[in-house]
């Protein structure tokens, strides 16, 4: 009984430390992914700021004019007078506004740092600024009042990326060419995705979940062999006790025949066990309790049974001591002996 319990509790605790570790191990894991996704976010953060910031600058001094090029060709879809120069020497240029520059950094960092910036809206002056899916749900939830958007979400070649989204808000400076949409200062007329690479972000997030699923492993190797060492021990601890509660039992056991009511004869006090066999003395108190007899004689019985032998013992001690009938300060004092 007490094996069995003890076997019962053992793998209860057992699996209460499994159950408990791979509780910690699924936390630890996700505090991992959720620690990764913040690294992630801080850095797509940073980049949408520095976009604003720098469509800002464009925005506050009505646009920048850059020489024409191959790469950079006079915006179709902005409609302004001034939009094309031509300066004395006879070099071209033209208005480059912020759309228009956000569209040329992200080209750069795309190829320069794999980060890729689209300026979208779900009403765009240029089609190719038209939102995918994702970005639409986006800019739906921006409708909503939210202040940003981000995910892990994979691209159209199957390649990991974190998403972060936040929406543009009309100022001042932006009515000069959004005006004629209908917007008005303070509205939100769309928003700047920033798109990054996540090999980075998960590989790290994977060696991180490897070397806690290790960690955790070990941790829990180690609280399994001690709780079934200390298991084992406490088995071989019952089973010494056991073992003396048995021989003290067994102990009590004769203790107690040898104190209760002892049938005995008379003449020849022989002694009835149990089972109504009468056993010599010696033999019953052998068998029940842990007692061992060494025969010897009394000198009462040597006088009765050999009073030869008697006789020739108390003789030999008279002649030792000397005359019985001398005083006895005679053989104590050597002055008397003078």
């Amino acid at each position: 009984m007490q094996d069995s319990r003890l076997r019962r509790y053992t793998l209860l605790l057992l699996l209460f430390w499994t159950a408990t570790i791979l509780g910690l191990l699924l936390w630890t894991v996700n505090n991992n992914r959720r620690h990764t996704a913040d690294l992630a976010l801080h850095e797509a953060r940073a980049f949408f700021q520095e976009i604003v910031t720098t469509r800002m600058w464009n925005a506050e001094h009505g646009g920048v004019y850059v020489f024409v090029t191959e790469t950079t060709q006079p915006n179709p879809y902005l409609d302004l007078p001034d939009r094309d120069l031509t300066t004395r020497e006879g070099l071209k240029l033209t208005l480059i506004n912020p759309a228009f520059m956000t569209r040329q950094i992200g080209e750069i960092a795309r190829s320069r740092n794999n980060v890729w910036f689209h300026i979208t809206s779900l009403n765009p002056i240029r089609p190719e600024n038209a939102p995918d899916e994702w970005e639409t749900a986006a800019l739906r939830r921006f409708e909503q009042g939210e202040s940003q958007v981000f995910s892990f979400a994979a691209g159209q070649s199957g390649e990991e990326f974190f998403r972060y989204m936040a929406p543009l808000v009309t100022d001042e400076p932006c009515l000069k060419c959004h005006a004629r949409q209908g917007y008005q200062e303070g509205d939100i007329r769309g928003g700047i995705s920033v798109s990054m690479r996540a090999d980075t972000f998960l590989s790290s997030a994977k060696s991180q979940t490897i070397h806690t699923v290790l960690a955790f492993g070990i941790v829990w190797v180690l609280g399994l062999s001690g709780l079934v060492y200390a298991a084992r021990r406490l088995r071989h601890e019952e089973s010494q006790k056991e073992e003396v509660i048995a021989e003290l039992k067994s102990a009590l056991e004769r203790v107690r025949v040898l104190s209760g009511l002892v049938p005995i004869c008379a003449s020849c006090k022989k002694i009835r066990d149990d089972k109504g066999f009468w056993n010599k003395m010696e033999e019953y108190i052998q068998t029940h309790s842990d007692a061992r007899f060494s025969h010897g004689i009394c000198p009462e019985c040597v006088a009765r049974l050999y009073p030869e032998i008697a006789n020739k013992e108390s003789h030999t001690e008279k002649n030792h001591t000397g005359d019985d009938h001398a005083p006895a300060s005679s053989h104590r004092n050597p002055e008397n002996r003078k």
